[in-house]
């Protein structure tokens, strides 16, 4: 008999929200997690009275129909995080993208958004609102498509669905791809590179790709997100993953920290359990299903042991292709010094000398004013983050040079914030060296599978993988980047195993 229905390796958003799930329905669940507690990139960092999240603290798809609004719902605590205890608010703006001469303010209501446009961008003005009204036009057929619910909703995920609706994606899909460029007014614009580089800088925001990298169809949807709500959460991200971690155990399952998974035990072609360590003590686990939020460079490193499964999820590994590599800087600091106008999250370059690319954009994320849990009183946290290719990050000894590039990031961020460096009475930085420790990705990096695969993933990996009986979620398989599509990816492997028992 087995000692789990299910053994969850790794923690984070994707692993807990298929955890939490599979317990509400009656299921032995075990989370192992190699760190002291849970969460992934949703954790916190405390230093000095302040409350860092690790991760750029944006948020989305809690409106109606989208995925935590799901999850919520189904765990009846929908009104206590987002209605009556207002942990969960709407943050307005949304986001402010930052270029040379112009700061626009990105609004939900996109009558108040062509406001920011006017101002800022006066003799394109007309053709940029075109723009985004044909945009969104192409983002509500697409939700027309689902039944006008969001396309993270449960429903709309089980296989029969999925049927009928693969012919409509596939015949929206060759109908847009008929349309011009998502940038097909390019020609019109009085200022064709800044309304390029403003476009970019978005996209590059949730997907790290231009315009010219992403199907029309999926950068409407990105483009769509602020308009469906940017959120802030009390407490920060770590109250999202306590959230879920609380379900998980009300309804029976079970979390182990400081566990590291070793191997995933094959029986023939199938997963029949995982081999946990606990200090000194190995344990052989026995389960009827095993759910990875891992990577799959893990998983083909140390998790799986027969040669020719290895190899299997060596090829995706390499489909996949390399990723990204983040350096942070979290910051405690007078919140007088914060500019009224900033907001809670902003996109920057480093140096506008040089075109958009990801070492070259800083993400920008501040604790909201109302949020006083972060940190002392009158003070806010702020996390600004950029990345790096691979060879560039490999090139830098981290050890030695934290110093000098924390130092170089707070002197980028005095074009956004003017003096702040006179304001700051916490510092702390991650390197990727403390990524690759903290959430064993090799090197620290971070990957999504291509989405140009297969409208909407269709023909991209989602929670299956090459060994039976074991899924996979997180940010490397679709929908994968950011805490909803990794929640969504959690919700597609719960299904998985519900239909089949």
């Amino acid at each position: 008999m087995s000692d789990y229905d299910v053994i969850v390796i790794g923690g984070g958003i994707g692993g807990l929200t298929s955890a939490s799930l599979l317990s509400k329905r009656g299921l032995r669940v075990l989370v192992v997690e190699q760190n002291s507690s849970a969460g992934g990139l949703c954790n916190s960092i405390l230093k000095n009275g302040y409350n860092f999240d690790i991760a750029a603290s944006l948020f989305w798809g809690f409106g109606h129909g989208e995925v935590f609004h799901w999850l919520f719902s189904e765990f009846n605590i929908l009104n206590d995080l987002l209605e009556r205890e207002s942990i969960i608010r709407k943050i307005e703006p949304g986001l402010q993208v930052i270029l040379p001469n112009h700061r626009i303010n990105i609004y939900s209501e996109r009558n108040r958004f062509y406001e920011e446009l006017k101002r800022e961008f006066p003799s394109d003005m007309a053709n940029l609102i075109k723009f985004y009204q044909e945009s969104d036009k192409i983002e509500d057929e697409i939700y027309y498509l689902l039944n006008k619910d969001h396309f993270y909703s449960l429903k709309n995920h089980y296989t029969h669905e999925n049927k009928r609706l693969k012919k409509l994606y596939t015949a929206i899909s060759i109908f847009l791809k008929r349309k011009k460029d998502i940038l097909h007014l390019a020609d019109k614009w009085v200022n064709p590179s800044e309304i390029k580089s403003f476009i970019d800088l978005q996209l590059i925001y949730f997907t790290h790709k231009k315009s010219a990298d992403i199907p029309l169809p999926i950068s409407s949807i990105i483009l769509g997100i602020p308009k469906r709500g940017i959120y802030g959460i009390k407490g920060g991200a770590r109250i999202l993953t306590n959230t879920l971690e609380k379900q998980l155990i009300k309804y029976g399952g079970k979390i182990t920290c400081n566990s590291t998974a070793e191997e995933i035990i094959l029986k023939g072609s199938k997963a029949y359990g995982v081999k946990v360590r606990e200090g000194n003590s190995v344990s052989e686990l026995k389960s009827d299903w095993v759910i990875s939020d891992t990577t799959f460079s893990n998983i083909e490193g140390s998790l799986i042991k027969k040669k020719r499964k290895k190899n299997q999820f060596s090829k995706i590994n390499k489909k996949i292709g390399n990723g990204l590599v983040p350096f942070s800087v979290l910051l405690g600091v007078d919140e007088k010094v914060i500019p009224e106008l900033m907001g809670e999250h902003a996109i920057m370059l480093r140096d506008y000398e040089l075109p958009a690319s990801d070492s070259n954009i800083i993400f920008i994320s501040a604790s909201p004013g109302w949020d006083e849990t972060r940190a002392p009183h009158g003070k806010r946290c702020i996390t600004a983050t950029y990345f790096l290719s691979q060879d560039e990050a490999s090139k830098i000894n981290w050890e030695t040079e934290r110093e000098n590039k924390t130092k170089e990031m707070v002197d980028s961020l005095e074009q956004l914030i003017p003096f702040i460096s006179e304001f700051i009475d916490c510092a702390y930085s991650i390197t990727p060296d403390d990524y690759q420790r903290m959430t064993l990705r090799k090197n620290g990096m971070l990957r999504s599978f291509n989405n140009q695969s297969g409208f909407y993933g269709f023909n991209s990996p989602s929670s299956k993988t090459p060994v039976k009986k074991l899924f996979m979620v997180g940010d490397e398989v679709f929908p994968g980047s950011g805490a909803a599509h990794t929640a969504k990816s959690g919700i597609r492997a719960a299904e998985e195993i519900l239909k089949r028992i």
